[in-house]
């Protein structure tokens, strides 16, 4: 198979990986949100409600007490630790996904030879291969098959770009 080929297939994948990691992040960082916005609210407003309507106070209680075990149970959810890990991941695929994306350009035009392709796409994968073991040192993160098809398709999207520069010339 052509190099200038595999780089770019490998290319478009990082992307891919890239934006999904994104994805999750912001999925992620929306239910932490949900969850610390509903236990807030929960724990405020079911004391100002057993206060005000004192004859419901078993469910006003039953609202406070189950607020408190959310909140001991959050402390055991994955999502503050994936948070953090996804943040750094994120950031750290989008450097190499932009270096990646920088040297196209030259790979592209034939400037590079197929040896030093080799090396970029070795380099690369093992910049990939270190972020990932520095986010998830013992286990990876859940596939949300919603979440990969959407990466696919900004993916395919933003490349298309180079599809219509090379149309046009």
């Amino acid at each position: 198979m052509d190099m200038q080929r595999i780089y770019w297939q490998e290319l478009v994948t990082l992307k891919r990986d890239a934006r999904y990691i994104d994805l999750c992040l912001g999925r992620t960082e929306t239910i932490d949100r949900t969850i610390k916005a509903t236990l807030a609210i929960a724990a405020s407003s079911s004391i100002g409600g057993w206060a005000i309507f004192k004859d419901y106070s078993f469910v006003w209680a039953f609202i406070v007490a189950g607020s408190q075990v959310l909140q001991v149970v959050k402390e055991y959810l994955p999502y503050k630790t994936r948070l953090r890990a996804l943040a750094g991941l994120s950031q750290d695929l989008n450097a190499i996904s932009l270096a990646a994306e920088d040297n196209w350009y030259r790979v592209s035009k034939g400037l590079v030879y197929d040896e030093d392709i080799h090396d970029l796409r070795f380099a690369f994968k093992k910049r990939i291969s270190a972020a990932l073991q520095k986010a998830f040192p013992a286990a990876g993160l859940p596939v949300n098959k919603r979440l990969e098809k959407q990466a696919d398709e900004e993916v395919q999207a933003y490349f298309s770009i180079y599809q219509n520069q090379s149309e046009e010339v």
